[in-house]
């Protein structure tokens, strides 16, 4: 089952990635975007927040794949320890 758990969340990062790679060349209003955003956006939600707290600048949440990123990537490291 764990097994099962740590390959949902590489085929996340892998997702994310694909997603962020894309944004940079990809028009926002395709299809294709559009449906990549709506899977990725609300993870990536609770980590612009946490990014923006305390500050008045919205710079800091485009950090917020690469943290989504590494957060999947600690959570894996947890699951293979067990």
């Amino acid at each position: 089952m764990i097994n099962g758990v740590i390959r949902l969340l590489n085929l996340a990062q892998g997702v994310l990635v694909l997603y962020c790679v894309l944004s940079w060349f990809m028009d926002p209003n395709s299809q294709v975007m559009r449906f990549l955003a709506r899977v990725i956006e609300p993870a990536l939600r609770p980590v612009r927040a946490m990014l923006q707290r305390g500050t008045r600048s919205a710079t800091w949440g485009g950090f917020a794949p690469m943290i989504a990123v590494l957060l999947i990537e600690v959570l894996i490291v947890i699951l293979r320890g067990l």
